[in-house]
């Protein structure tokens, strides 16, 4: 990912600095330090629950020999929209600097030393490796404790808005892809993630979309969706919900990532999952690269046409990180093929789409420009595509939706493979 490195200010920060002669914090004013090298978060109630900070995934904290540590968690009271960032700065500050101002929600991380953060007439300590949630709009101060400071803040914001508001004395360290699939009720949380040499994650998916930054080490990062990839620091992946995933170290050092996730807490935060085998199945005839056109559509999302950013032709793409969106169709959403040539049809796939509690398709059926109708075919999940055998003779397929959650139902991606009839 190519991140814009020129910074510009922004009106609502204030880096000041105070007389070289300030006293440090008193302690009275301060969390009970952690055990040096520790990330402990702190217990506020506007950051997460109180109790042990590893929480469980799967039955356990990731699954396997992972150390999963929350940093902070807070329900979000007006959720964002599908589209937004997650923007990280980093910021350091000498003894006797200090900034002021508010932005979009956002996490704090004190990346190193010991970090004060104070909003809401609280003054709290933040050591190194710890979190804190910060509320939008939220008026706050950033200073350091007994020596100089480095601390990161991870925005949910516009990513257009990454560069422009970055700011003054502060650099712009990542910019995810748009985040997509944020459920109706949101549960921001924070994790710091630590696998050891030959230790894994379980495989697993969450409710919600998931960002990864790989802090140090390496490790082999795999989902359903891009197969397996190397990480090492400063590499940067997300994920929508409900896509299998897992993450192993193979190396000699520990792998250490910070995940934040928009997930609904109404649902377990992570559940078991696998991966599906792959199977050579050929050329997918329904791609836009093999001739294939969308020839009919139900409705797009917001009325808009095939190529519009939840358009039909968002299907055929073979990118799983857009989709297409009907426009509230619920049951009564459908989509239509036209391939290049006739064919016969010898299996098909489809992903749905689902916004969590909504838009989820759980079976669809297909009938062809002879009239001829095939399915039910059932959809265990949205985490993946799924593949479902056939055999008939067709030009044109109608997928209709049969059973779903309702909504803005609709499909990631459509796939057909078979052979061309002579």
């Amino acid at each position: 990912m190519s991140l814009p490195t020129v910074p510009a200010t922004t009106g609502t920060a204030q880096k000041t600095t105070e007389p070289a002669t300030a006293p440090p914090p008193s302690p009275a004013a301060m969390a009970t330090e952690s055990p040096a090298g520790t990330p402990a978060p702190t217990q506020d109630s506007t950051d997460q629950p109180s109790g042990a900070p590893t929480i469980s995934m799967g039955g356990s904290a990731l699954g396997g020999s992972a150390e999963t540590t929350l940093l902070a968690r807070q329900i979000l009271d007006d959720p964002p929209a599908d589209g937004v960032a997650w923007i990280a700065y980093e910021t350091s500050l000498a003894l006797g600097e200090k900034v002021e101002h508010s932005h979009e929600f956002a996490f704090v991380y004190a990346k190193d030393s010991h970090h004060v953060l104070t909003h809401d007439l609280v003054r709290r300590q933040l050591e190194s490796g710890e979190g804190a949630a910060i509320s939008a709009g939220l008026t706050h101060i950033h200073e350091p404790c007994c020596k100089a400071t480095t601390f990161w803040e991870i925005i949910l914001a516009d990513p257009e808005t990454a560069v422009s508001n970055t700011p003054q004395g502060s650099r712009l360290v990542f910019v995810s892809d748009p985040v997509v699939g944020i459920p109706s009720e949101v549960s921001a949380t924070f994790v710091l993630v630590r696998i050891p040499p030959d230790g894994h994650t379980s495989v697993h998916t969450h409710p919600g979309p998931e960002l990864i930054y790989q802090l140090s080490g390496n490790i082999k990062y795999q989902n359903a969706i891009i197969g397996t990839i190397e990480m090492g620091t400063g590499g940067i992946e997300g994920i929508p919900p409900f896509v299998a995933v897992q993450k192993r170290n193979p190396f000699a050092e520990d792998g250490v990532f910070l995940s934040w996730f928009l997930v609904d807490p109404a649902q377990p935060f992570a559940s078991p999952a696998s991966f599906e085998s792959t199977v050579d199945r050929g050329e997918n005839v329904a791609s836009a690269q093999a001739g294939a056109a969308i020839s009919g559509v139900s409705s797009n999302f917001g009325r808009g046409g095939m190529d519009t950013a939840y358009g039909a032709n968002q299907a055929l793409d073979g990118n799983p990180a857009t989709e297409w969106s009907s426009h509230g169709d619920g049951d009564n959403a459908w989509i239509e093929i036209d391939l290049a040539q006739e064919t016969h049809v010898t299996s098909l796939g489809f992903w749905t789409r689902t916004m969590g509690a909504s838009a989820q398709i759980f079976s669809f059926r297909v009938i062809t420009d002879q009239g001829e109708v095939y399915g039910p075919f059932s959809l265990d999940d949205a985490s993946a595509i799924h593949y479902f055998d056939t055999d008939f003779t067709a030009k044109k397929l109608r997928f209709e939706a049969v059973e779903s959650s309702g909504g803005n139902t609709g499909a990631v991606e459509i796939e057909v493979f078979g052979e061309p009839v002579p």
